[in-house]
This record gives C-alpha cells, structure tokens and sequence, in this order.
C-alpha cells in the first residue's frame, strides 16, 4: 500500500504518541516532524522513526512529499499555523482544541473550505467506533429513554507549565472538559438548553476545577466535572428508564457495560480485536476526506466542531475568563462582572 505521508509540527509528548501510532499503521506514516528547534527535531525523529527532520515550520510545509499536517503545538497557535498548512495547499488535522474560541474556529474552517483543503479537529471520541456504536444503541432505546449522564474528567497536570497561562489558552476546559462535554453532545445529540457552570480559578487566570450542569427539554439532564488538579475515574454513566450504561473511559473507550432496570449486568461491549491506540480511527478518517477532497469526516461536521466552542466561549465569558487573544472579549473589571452578577 502506498504509504500518506504526514508532517507533525510540535514536537511534544502527545506528537510522540501520534507519530509512533502512525508507524504502525497500514498507509499512513510519520515522515517528517518540525520544531523552532531543530536539535529537538532531531532527537524526535531519531526516537520515533521520521524520516525527515526540520527546524522550522515553513521548511516542513515546502517538503511536496508531505501530504497532510498534523499540528500538535500550544493551543493559542492552532488556527494560524493551519492557515499556514492550508496557504501551502497541505490538507490539515488540528490536535483539539482546534482553536481557542468559536470564532477563530469558524473563520479558519470557512478559509478551508474556500481554499478547497481539508481541516478537520482530532477530536478521537468522536471518532472511536465504541462510543458511537453506544450513541446508536442509545437510539434503539436498548435503556429505553435516556434521563441524565454522569460524565468526568481529571488528570494531575500540575506540572504542566502551559496549562496555566492564559497567553496559550490555557485551562482545564479546554484541555480536558472538551471530551466529556463532547460524550454528552453525541448522547443527548447536541448542546443543552440551559447550564450552570461553577469554575475554580487559579492565581494565574485560568479554570483549573469545574462542575457543569446541563438541562435538556423533557426534565433531561447532564452533569460534566473536570480538573486539572487531581486523577478522576474519567467514566460515563448513562441513565435511561429502563436501565443504564457505564462507559470506563470518557478519552478512549475500551468497555462498556449495559445494566438493566433490575440492576444486573445484560452485557459488555469492547473494541475491535486489532484496535492499536484508539488515535488511528481519526487519521484513517481524515486521510480518506482528504483523499477524496472531502471538507469535513462522517464523524465530526464543521458544524459539530463550531457547536462546540460556542458553548465553551459561553461557559468561559460567564466565569469571567476571556484569553487575552485576538478575538475575544474584554476581561471584566471587578465592578462590571459584580453588577452583571447581581443582575443575573
């Protein structure tokens, strides 16, 4: 099989697991990383089998052999560098967030689809064959109807100097609330009609911890927690009148276990036999859109993808926490966002 050949520009850890993941697969390789620093694309592509090494972006993107980007840098970033991508004619594939808010999400997907190139978010829940195979369980009623899901997320990434600056778009919500935010999404089949969203804030000017709950019509409801700070069991629970469904992982599903009303086990389900990392089910998916000239994947839409930050943005602006970005809203005075409280 001829082999997609993909650039990878940022050389940190989640670029390390995408490019070993890529080399394991059949018709995609990693063949060429960039960094600012090519001492440290060097040794990234020594440990991880690229075959070309450059240290800068631009020399990456004139590399014709390259076929597809995939951008792996601090979330601040995202969307100019897949301009980028996109101004040198390579289709590209943004690690998630795909940009800090919805509106440079929107301008950068609409820029694609003018410029004919595939851009698309490596959001891999919603490319994981498991959780989708639940979402269309879910519509057979296999619990009947669903009432409320439970979904959390938490990881200790205090060490994680970058999570804590608002300059790069740092915070807990976008890092890690995105994956149960996004669960709920494709349960329930799109955002809530009302939330309440309690945030802890760091010194720095960031979420760190927050609780969120959403309602939907019909009395359903959805409850999201999501930190930084400490290790959660990161599972899911979906509650429905005839049963429930626990999901062991929010990131990448590996088992599901369906309950009945009596409260007993009626089953498992679990990945494919051949199943690698669980990364491999998005690039298959955004190197067949590319291929075909396709704008958007089965799995996620542009208008998936948009819905998303917007409910982030909403979330973000409530608690006062814009990022001091183009494209986003004043920070509040103390005086200001007091009085738009009191008149809540």
């Amino acid at each position: 099989m001829i082999e997609y050949n993909v650039g990878i520009i940022g050389a940190g850890w989640i670029a390390g697991v995408i490019a070993d993941m890529l080399q394991n697969l059949n018709g995609i390789c990693a063949y060429a990383i960039a960094s600012r620093d090519e001492e440290k694309a060097k040794k990234f592509a020594e440990e991880h089998k690229v075959e070309k090494y450059y240290g800068s972006y631009e020399a990456l993107l004139a590399d014709e052999e390259v076929e597809m980007v995939y951008i792996a840098t601090v979330n601040s970033n995202h969307a100019e560098l897949a301009k980028m991508c996109i101004d040198a004619g390579k289709a590209v594939f943004v690690e998630k967030p795909i940009s800090y808010n919805a509106k440079t999400t929107e301008d950068l997907l609409k820029y694609a689809e003018e410029k004919g190139i595939f851009c698309g978010e490596a959001m891999w829940l919603r490319y994981n064959p498991l959780m989708n195979l639940v979402v269309d369980q879910l519509k057979k009623h296999i619990i009947g109807d669903v009432r409320s899901v439970t979904a959390n997320i938490g990881y200790n990434l205090a060490g994680r100097e970058r999570l804590l600056k608002p300059e790069l778009a740092g915070g807990a919500l976008l890092d890690l609330g995105i994956y149960p935010i996004t669960a709920v999404f494709m349960i329930m089949g799109g955002p809530p009609t009302n939330v309440v969203a309690e945030p802890m804030i760091t010194t720095t000017g960031v979420d760190a911890y927050s609780t969120i709950y959403m309602r939907y019509p019909q009395g359903r409801a959805a409850l999201v927690t999501n930190t930084m700070t400490t290790n959660l069991d990161n599972k899911i629970i979906i509650y429905g009148t005839h049963g429930r469904i626990e999901i062991d992982n929010v990131n990448n599903p590996k088992l599901v276990t369906i309950y009945g009303s009596d409260g007993k086990s009626r089953g498992e389900m679990k990945p494919q036999n051949d199943e690698y990392t669980g990364y491999e089910y998005e690039f298959k998916a955004a190197r067949e859109a590319a291929i075909v000239g396709k704008k958007e994947t089965k799995e996620y839409s542009v208008a998936d993808t948009i819905e998303l930050y917007h409910f982030t943005d909403a979330i973000r602006y409530t608690w006062n926490l814009p990022f001091p970005l183009p494209e986003e809203p004043e920070k509040k005075t103390k005086e200001q966002n007091d009085s738009d409280t009191a008149n809540v």
